[in-house]
């Protein structure tokens, strides 16, 4: 599985086409990623102008006129080392 672009928060807008004549215009907010169907990664969006969301896929969303929210580059992890020190517990007798 691979990761979503977009994340939650971001403002989307879909392209343009014949078939998208049900669709809205304008920006949406993503609300919720889903898991990919038909590999494809799907977001629950709601329209400014609409009172109920939406889902969509991926491939829906026109990059050049969305942002994705910049987010941190991976960091590998540390060596997670124990809160607990062992020289540090005592027993009662």
């Amino acid at each position: 599985m691979t990761r979503h672009i977009y994340s939650i928060g971001d403002l989307l807008v879909l392209k343009e086409g014949p078939v998208r004549l049900a669709r809205s215009t304008g920006t949406c907010k993503v609300l919720a990623t889903l898991p990919e169907t038909g590999g494809s990664r799907q977001y629950r969006v709601r329209f400014e102008s609409e009172s109920f969301d939406r889902c969509i896929a991926e491939t829906d969303i026109d990059p050049s006129r969305s942002k994705a929210s910049a987010r941190a580059p991976a960091t590998p992890k540390k060596e997670s080392t124990s809160w607990l020190k062992a020289s540090s517990v005592r027993t009662a007798k």
